[in-house]
């Protein structure tokens, strides 16, 4: 069994636009400033505890500041394009034999109507939405029991830094992709087993022959 498991937004959909787009439609109800240009650079730096710190979210209202995001999210969903290149690629793990499923922070719903808007949804066998903060952790760990796979053999494919920590902590194949919301250089200090700049990057690395994931 070969699993690859992927983050959605950032990974598979080119988010970043209406990601900034919802936060500063949150902004005045939130009482911070509209994102400048020099700002969004310093975000993408940042993981999401981070990010919730920077914009000067309190803790106590940071639960409902994600579901608001969410909601705002679901508004710009018909404006959401898939990453260019990921069909692509997508299809050439099925042909070559992998299985594929998605982890997200995301609604189950959204990522649907994404997948059946491209005509992709029957290239994955499942869909975990909304998983928020260390929800992604935790979903990974069952995942790999439920599947009865050892760890090793399941990777997990994100652009943010909270990704590459999920798969770390439980003992994945971490794939960070440069294409989403974190910036390269903050993503390669976490050290993920791969760093990818294209998504037809994704069936080279997992053939590469150190890892017995990759073999046939």
């Amino acid at each position: 069994m070969r699993l690859i498991v992927f983050d959605f937004d950032g990974t598979l959909a080119d988010s970043l636009g209406i990601f900034i787009e919802a936060t500063n439609r949150l902004a005045e109800d939130f009482r911070y400033e509209p994102l400048s240009p020099a700002q969004i650079e310093l975000l993408r730096k940042l993981g999401i505890q981070e990010i919730a710190q920077e914009l000067g979210i309190p803790k106590w209202r940071s639960l409902c500041y994600l579901q608001r995001f969410r909601q705002e999210l679901t508004r710009s969903i018909d404006d959401l394009a898939l990453v260019e290149g990921i069909e692509t690629a997508l299809h050439n793990l099925k042909a070559e034999g992998y299985r594929l499923g998605i982890v997200t922070a995301n609604s189950r719903r959204n990522v649907e109507y994404v997948l059946q808007k491209y005509a992709i949804d029957h290239l994955f066998e499942f869909i975990y939405g909304g998983q928020i903060l260390s929800g992604k952790r935790r979903t990974l760990k069952k995942l790999a029991r439920l599947k009865a796979i050892d760890p090793k053999e399941l990777a997990y494919v994100g652009d943010e830094i909270n990704d590459v920590k999920a798969a770390q902590q439980v003992g994945l194949i971490s794939i960070a992709v440069s294409w989403g919301f974190n910036d390269r250089t903050v993503l390669a200090e976490k050290t993920p087993n791969f760093l990818l700049e294209h998504p037809d990057q994704i069936l080279q690395s997992l053939s590469q022959g150190h890892l017995s994931f990759g073999s046939a």
